[in-house]
């Protein structure tokens, strides 16, 4: 009596070939994973640097505009980087340094008519300032982001 071949002696390991397949493009999947967390965290950290370059120089104007407000207040006429009479010469950024803005006196750049004596004391237009500021993310060399806030203040 023959007995029937076993089922071992049947078996050409594609059960090997198919896990191994399946191993190569599980690793793939990792690999790409990997690659889009990481430029996912790098534009994060891009955000973070600009969102903190732009704060920093909104502080920096926000903060110039009540010391002039205050000086106005005062009866002092607030220092500008340019005479109030000087509406052609345009700001040069090359000296510009953080914290300290640009500020330029614009009510003398026009002719106002008859908008200089206003019925309501709210709407004066007697001294209207340009304030612009700069601002990095952070101080030192390693600052990745920097910003420029222009604002038009009437104190």
């Amino acid at each position: 009596m023959r007995r029937p071949p076993s089922s071992r002696g049947r078996q050409t390991g594609a059960v090997l070939y198919v896990a191994l397949i399946m191993l190569v493009l599980l690793a793939l999947l990792g690999v790409v994973a990997m690659q889009v967390a990481g430029l996912q965290e790098r534009m994060s950290a891009n955000y973070q640097a600009a969102s903190m370059a732009f704060q920093n120089a909104e502080g920096v104007v926000r903060t110039h505009e009540i010391a002039l407000a205050d000086q106005v207040r005062a009866g002092t006429l607030p220092p500008t980087n340019l005479p109030p009479t000087d509406c052609a010469t345009p700001h040069d950024a090359a000296g510009w340094t953080d914290r300290v803005p640009h500020v330029r006196r614009l009510d003398l750049c026009f002719s106002w008519g008859g908008l200089d004596y206003p019925s309501d004391q709210s709407e004066r237009t007697d001294q209207i300032y340009q304030v612009t500021a700069h601002a990095r993310d952070r101080d030192g060399v390693f600052a990745s982001s920097e910003a420029v806030i222009d604002t038009v203040f009437i104190p």
